[in-house]
């Protein structure tokens, strides 16, 4: 299309202006724009939109032909081709401008994400002990985990995640998991952490009930998700998880594909997590197969020693 026709209203612009001796304050009265507008226009900054070309045309007193392409300086004979003409090679110029937008904020967005890495990595090497606060997930990408796992073993302060704090009643974010974990026939083990303020056995025996009538099978629910308390001081909570890994890669494979390639994924198929002792912190941390061992072998001798509800 651009070979079939060049776009002069820059050009027809000033040359209209020069001939009637108007200025670009005058004309842009009589269109309705700014004068700075006009002046954009005439140095090919910006075009005008299809209602400011049609008053200037007839501002200026000439056919849309002429005032676009440079021909047909009759006044009377607008019709609609210049006009479709103006806005196709207008789209061009557009498509154009957006290729080389998004081409170079994707150019960017490789810099930043590589100086970005690099940074990370560099720290991790030289503070090799705090690897463990690399791998940190959004709540979301939790709750999808969560979706693909066998067995979920939780060491709790709060039942927050499953009970609303202010509406014991009301089930919490991940409320929606643990039901259809169960109903999968897939087991649950909660170990929570003593305290004076909490009564754990009224508490439990709400969520059961939410689960019931959410299930349909009690016994599904009492055999299934099992409830310990400990005595022994819990200072934030931790999770881990038996995930199915296939089904995880077919249904979130971003998210599998963080875990695996950050070796964060235990030999035996297990993802332990921790929560942020703040209730105000969105997200957890993933930890290494290191301290996935150590939250396992202590959740297992807890759990041994806990009294059950």
């Amino acid at each position: 299309m651009q070979d079939q026709f060049e776009i002069k209203i820059e050009e027809k612009l000033s040359e209209l202006l020069a001939i009637k001796d108007e200025n670009n304050a005058e004309i842009a009265n009589e269109v309705g724009v700014s004068s700075s507008s006009i002046t954009q226009y005439r140095k090919g900054e910006t075009r005008p939109s299809l209602e400011k070309l049609v008053a200037l045309a007839k501002a200026l007193d000439v056919s849309l032909d002429y005032l676009v392409l440079g021909e047909d300086e009759e006044a009377d004979q607008m019709d609609a081709d210049p006009v479709v003409r103006y806005m196709d090679q207008s789209l061009q110029d557009m498509q154009v401008q957006t290729a080389q937008h998004t081409a170079l904020v994707a150019h960017v967005g490789r810099r930043l994400s590589h100086m970005l890495d690099s940074e990370i990595e560099q720290y991790l090497e030289e503070n090799p002990s705090r690897r463990l606060y690399a791998g940190i997930i959004a709540d979301t990408e939790l709750t999808s985990l969560e979706k693909h796992s066998q067995t979920t073993r939780l060491m709790l302060q709060t039942l927050h995640y499953n009970l609303q704090d202010d509406c014991p009643k009301t089930p919490g974010s991940f409320f929606k998991s643990v039901v259809n974990n169960l109903s999968k026939g897939r087991e649950y083990q909660y170990l929570l952490a003593e305290t004076s303020t909490t009564d754990w056995p009224s508490k439990i025996e709400q969520f059961r009930r939410l689960l019931i009538e959410q299930t349909n099978s009690e016994g599904v629910v009492r055999s299934n998700c099992n409830f310990r308390v400990t005595d022994s001081p819990l200072f934030t909570g931790c999770g881990v998880y038996d995930i199915a890994a296939d089904d995880l890669e077919n249904e979130d494979p971003i998210l599998y594909d963080f875990l695996t390639e950050q070796d964060y994924v235990h030999e035996d198929g297990r993802v332990g997590y921790v929560i942020s002792p703040s209730l105000d912190v969105q997200g957890v941390t993933i930890m290494d197969n290191d301290h996935l061992t150590n939250a396992m072998q202590s959740f297992e001798t807890l759990w041994e020693e806990a009294d059950p509800i």
